[in-house]
């Protein structure tokens, strides 16, 4: 979606406080429910949902760090999950969340049990 920015104003802040204004409130306890709930490691998690926003163009969510208990993923992950083949940045489990992820983002109902 693209849409018309006013001169002055930050992205972020007019979509979720003048466009849309209860988008906000209802995102972040969306995500919070997610990140609260998840049986994901830290390093799987970010790099699931780093690879759907890769493939999906989000700024917003490229942007983004989830942090669990202080803790972020290091600088250069965003770099690796882009590369997730090829990367000896990633055990198994990271690299299998974002195969997964790019499976699911590409085409969610070609997916199958293996």
């Amino acid at each position: 979606m693209i849409i018309d920015l006013p001169e002055g104003k930050e992205p972020i802040g007019y979509v979720w406080g003048e466009m849309v204004p209860g988008i906000g409130p209802a995102a972040a306890t969306f995500a919070m429910a997610v990140y609260e709930h998840a049986t994901l490691g830290l390093r799987e998690f970010e790099a699931a949902r780093l690879r759907v926003a890769q493939i999906n163009g989000c700024l917003f969510c490229l942007d983004w760090r989830t942090d669990r208990d202080g803790t972020k993923v290091e600088e250069g992950f965003e770099a690796a999950v882009a590369d997730w083949r090829a990367t000896d940045a990633f055990d198994e489990r990271t690299r299998l969340a974002a195969e997964y992820a790019e499976r699911y983002a590409l085409d969610h109902h070609g997916l199958d049990d293996e």
